[in-house]
């Protein structure tokens, strides 16, 4: 966990020799020296406190007096200098199963050469300063994260509490410690007493460790270097606050998308109001039912993901994986290996290779996005892959059989890219099954206001902020923005609304500023809308309205000049409630600011002209 200096040792060590006097290694020691004598191919240590004992060995050799009486003085434990930088942990293993009496460990050069000695108490008195040591850096982590942290030991013993899970719990640090966990908490509801038996980790787990409280959870098992369990920890992040505010709580995205509807329909997940997306709805609803391959044709952002995710779901594929691929991020020296893996010791020294995304998502689905990147070589083996549902890894000769349904995503005109002899003809045939073109968010924008509310939903929950409704110039805006980047844009900005709306309205400064300058169109129509004259959201010039289409200045004039009369018609006016009512999502107080009436007016006009 920590990186520890060097364990530093004695050298006041000398190192005799066997034929020296015994008078020469008394003096030595007596000086306070230990000295270091190699005899007989071992090493024997002699330190100043058995000096008394060697006065007995008379006036002879030190080789003489260790051949009668040096059994006890014989060195078991030799470590090199640079060995003292492991941990202690492992140093004293070693040491305690060389010599279970703890005698004194002889330190050596990397020549092998005597330069000083450690005596086992100096191993434990580092240990207990490190163990110290670290129980304090323990004891700041604790207190420093912003989640409530739990540590129990294997027994479920609470040993670390900090302040915040004091805060969330309502528990003191002195009334939980060295307790069970479980005398506080439900043994079955508890997730850190769950890792200790499974001896899994969690990673942003919604949980309920008690009545009235809700966390996002992280836990791990706290394994010794034996492998075995010792205790677990685990961080809760207190969002009770959010499920008070929302009793729809809920972690899996799916289910926030699906908040809006009542029924599992995964088509419902997109939104398709409009004639153009509603026509591709229709084809994949009926593509859900085969298992043929689907090109995906549209402009980067359109939904080609998404759409093919929505199909693999309503799919009776949809209990596999759902893998995608880019392929115009896969450089082209690697595509095979990524798409069809790679056989042991093709490319490394892994014994049984790689399985590669076709073979990893057998039973399921794959997006290949960008199909069109792919290197010649690797379209001929995807090609044949679709026409015999087998794979062969690279660097092998097995043919394995993969069951996997594809999905290609293009930008591109592939028709066109074969007659240039940039695409294989077999390969474009083989996807060409059926193809989907995703209309661009510009030619649908009667789904706008749908995917925007949705989008605020999920931000809102990601972020921890309360739902923001959207001001009718925000939502005029973005009906006379074309969206370039399409539904990935929209994604985009609808998260920068969220993350700098305050009051809870999003407002134009909150836009990028390629969406702000879109509002000066709105100005003239604001001006009139001042002067009391009835103005819909969508009766603007440079606007879209109706099937998506961009207004010509022919029609921009005539609807300026409906706006412009002191009267018009009911059909007229029911059109421009319509318009009002699409462009704000629905939202009857918006629209009635668009149109220059009180909200009371509208629900009038509403029920009279039966818009409900």
């Amino acid at each position: 966990m920590f990186n520890h200096e060097r364990i530093s040792f004695r050298q006041d060590l000398t190192r005799l020799k066997p034929e020296e006097k015994i008078r020469a290694l008394l003096t030595a020691l007596q000086d306070g020296q230990a000295a270091a004598v190699e005899f007989d191919g071992a090493w024997y240590l002699l330190t100043p406190d058995g000096a008394e004992r060697l006065e007995a060995w008379g006036e002879g050799s030190i080789g003489g007096g260790l051949r009668l009486d040096g059994t006890r003085f014989i060195v078991s434990v030799v470590f090199q200098e640079s060995e003292l930088a492991l941990p202690v942990s492992e140093l004293a293993t070693r040491w305690s199963s060389a010599d279970p009496n703890g005698r004194l460990a002889l330190v050596v050069n990397d020549r092998q050469e005597p330069v000083g000695y450690l005596p086992m108490i100096d191993l434990l008195k580092i240990a207990a300063d490190r163990q110290q040591r670290a129980e304090a850096y323990f004891d700041a982590l604790l207190e420093t994260v912003s989640d409530a942290v739990t540590v129990v030991d294997r027994n479920g013993t609470v040993i670390g509490w900090n302040t915040v899970a004091e805060e969330v719990y309502e528990i003191a640090k002195a009334d939980i410690v060295g307790r069970t966990i479980g005398e506080h908490f439900d043994p079955d509801a508890l997730v850190v007493l769950g890792i200790l038996d499974e001896g899994r980790r969690l990673r942003g787990a919604y949980h309920r460790p008690r009545e009235g409280t809700h966390v996002l959870i992280n836990a791990s098992p706290i394994v010794e270097p034996g492998g075995g369990i010792i205790g677990g920890v685990a961080t809760e992040q207190d969002i009770t606050h959010l499920v008070k505010l929302n009793d729809e709580l809920t972690v899996a995205t799916s289910r926030l998308l699906t908040q809006r509807i009542g029924d599992e329909d995964p088509f419902a997940l997109i939104s398709g109001r409009g004639e153009s997306m509603g026509k591709v709805i229709k084809l994949a609803k009926k593509l859900a039912e085969t298992d043929s391959t689907v090109l995906l044709i549209g402009e980067t952002g359109a939904g080609k993901e998404q759409l093919a995710r929505v199909i693999h779901r309503a799919s009776a594929r949809s209990e596999g994986p759902f893998l995608a691929l880019s392929c115009g991020a896969v450089p082209a020296g690697l595509a095979e290996a990524e798409l069809f893996g790679y056989q042991g010791g093709a490319f490394s020294g892994q014994p049984s290779g790689q399985a590669g995304r076709l073979e990893a998502a057998d039973g399921g689905s794959i997006f290949l996005n960008e199909i069109e990147c792919l290197p010649l070589d690797v379209q001929e083996k995807l090609a044949h892959y679709i026409k015999h549902r087998t794979i062969t890894r690279m660097g092998s000769s097995e043919a394995v059989p993969v069951s996997v349904r594809i999905f290609a995503g293009t930008t591109q005109d592939l028709g066109q890219l074969v007659r240039e002899g940039k695409f294989r003809a077999d390969l474009y045939y083989a996807l060409n099954v059926v193809s989907l073109k995703v209309p661009p968010l510009r030619e649908r924008q009667e789904d706008l206001g749908p995917l925007v509310q949705m989008y605020l939903r999920v931000y809102s929950l990601q972020y921890q902020r309360p739902l923001p409704t959207v001001s009718p110039e925000v939502m005029l805006a973005f009906a006379n923005y074309d969206w370039p980047g399409n539904v990935s844009e929209l994604r985009a900005v609808i998260e920068r609304c969220v993350i700098l709306s305050e009051n809870e309205q999003i407002t134009l400064e909150h836009l990028p500023e390629a969406l702000q300058q879109r509002q000066a169109q709105l100005e003239f129509a604001a001006a009139d809308s001042a002067a009391g004259i009835a103005v819909g959201s969508g009766a603007v010039a440079g606007s879209e309205f109706g099937r998506g289409t961009r207004l010509s200045s022919v029609e921009q004039s005539d609807r300026l000049d409906k706006m412009l009369r002191p009267r018009i018609t009911p059909e007229e006016e029911m059109e421009l409630m319509k318009e009002a009512l699409e462009r704000t999502a629905g939202n009857k107080s918006n629209a009635a600011k668009l149109l220059g009436i009180s909200r009371g007016t509208l629900y009038k006009k509403i029920r009279d002209y039966n818009l409900v």
